[in-house]
């Protein structure tokens, strides 16, 4: 039997192994069955119906941050840049990885969290594959106000958030609740505070209990509440819900799977409609019924032919578009390179702006659903304090440039370096097909 439109089905790391809930937005989430599996390759047993799924704690990394602006279109390469300030980096073929999430908002600013997936290891997705991702603390009601502490797949997990939205989660680094969680937890809640994205520390924190054995002890609950320095009360879990919208996580495993039943539907198309010209030509040359039953038998022969052949072309094609990179001349890197230098505001006698490292990538992605060719140049320079006003002049012949008109620059302000005192810069070109 088929799910109903609008069902339901949640795969979710519980305190000690992957639960399945079902149910609607509308009415709700109910637990379908626990398992005590760590893996959701084990895990059987879904209902009938698109399956979605919560990326536990442990797999994802939260960076929470303030930007100074209220314009979204700006937020995703502001979330990206603040990822790379901080070294989290997403896996190159790992799929889409990273997302944010807006928490709050002002006139002036944006309050954000940056999240990056770890690409899943062997096991760590289910048989059956998901329609879409989301991360656990995004599926589970954060109270407003109040730290959050509950068990995922083993593990102590915290988040403080609101319905709806996490702002800060991890998972803790010890396996149970004592003095040093609270300072784990109690150092964190300090450094959000400091960075202005959570006005007052909360004033108590809640403890999720599940009805089983790992539940924390009351000597737990008291040694946590005495290291974090705020009450601790117990409380029963509640249900999960699904996010509207979901995240754009998609690991690479997932969406090649989509990519290759795609490219499966489209030989069938073709294989298909080959087959029925065959079989119109066949049924408008020959009325007789044994010629045309012989005419059938051969288009069916020809169909398979066509279909090894359809197989050839596609692969020609695909294997050809994967050259365009690297063949087409408007992109040769020392093309880009070459016109990079020729902005650069010095004279014969004299270098006042000096790059120190030009980056190229010219590759594949997939952007709105589709693989498309994505070039990206990144130019790294400094100059002399005194020559500090060349740098303006060079972003300005960037932007400028003919040879360079397919480029889009991202141009922050230069800064000093500490070390040598000079002013340096990083610039950053893109020219998506």
């Amino acid at each position: 039997m088929s799910g109903k439109k609008g069902d339901l089905n949640l795969l979710l790391p519980g305190a000690d192994g992957w639960e399945i809930w079902t149910g609607s937005q509308a009415a709700g989430l109910s637990l379908h069955a626990a398992s005590e599996h760590q893996r959701p390759l084990n895990v059987t047993g879904y209902p009938s119906g698109s399956l979605q799924m919560a990326i536990p704690v442990r797999q994802v990394s939260a960076l929470p941050f303030r930007a100074q602006t209220d314009d979204l279109a700006l937020l995703g390469d502001l979330a990206a840049m603040q990822l790379e300030k901080n070294g989290i980096r997403p896996a190159l073929d790992g799929g889409q990885l990273t997302d944010h999430f807006v928490f709050g908002s002002t006139a002036e600013e944006t309050h954000l969290t940056a999240i990056v997936m770890n690409p899943p290891s062997e096991g760590q997705l289910p048989r059956k594959s998901p329609q879409a991702f989301d991360i656990s603390p995004r599926c589970l009601p954060l109270p407003s106000g109040k730290v959050v502490i509950w068990r995922e797949l083993g593990r102590w997990a915290f988040g403080i958030g609101k319905p709806g939205q996490a702002l800060y989660f991890q998972i803790l680094s010890g396996e149970r609740l004592d003095d040093r969680a609270g300072n784990e937890i109690f150092l964190a809640l300090t450094q959000l505070q400091m960075q202005g994205l959570l006005p007052d520390l909360p004033e108590e924190a809640v403890i999720w209990t599940h009805g089983s054995p790992s539940d924390a002890r009351p000597e737990e609950q008291e040694a946590l509440s005495r290291g974090l320095g705020l009450p601790v009360h117990p409380l029963a879990k509640p249900s999960p819900t699904w996010p509207s919208p979901p995240s754009r996580l998609l690991p690479a495993d997932v969406r090649a799977e989509r990519l290759a039943k795609k490219g499966k539907r489209n030989r069938n198309l073709i294989i298909t409609a080959l087959l029925l010209a065959y079989l119109g030509l066949a049924a408008y040359l020959y009325l007789n019924l044994e010629k045309a039953k012989d005419a059938a038998r051969q288009a069916q022969r020809n169909a398979e032919g066509i279909s090894e052949e359809s197989d050839l072309l596609l692969a020609h094609q695909s294997k050809w578009a994967e050259l365009g990179p690297v063949v087409e001349d408007e992109f040769h890197p020392f093309e880009v390179y070459l016109a990079a230098y020729k902005a650069l505001p010095n004279s014969p006698n004299e270098r006042f702006i000096r790059l120190t490292k030009v980056t190229m990538v010219n590759q594949f992605r997939e952007i709105d659903s589709e693989l498309r060719v994505a070039r990206e140049i990144v130019l790294q320079g400094q100059a002399d304090q005194e020559q500090q006003q060349k740098i303006p002049v060079f972003a300005g012949n960037l932007r400028n440039s003919a040879e360079l008109e397919r480029f889009r620059w991202e141009i922050p302000p230069e800064t000093i370096d500490r070390r040598s005192g000079k002013m340096t810069f990083i610039y950053t070109g893109n020219a998506t097909e």
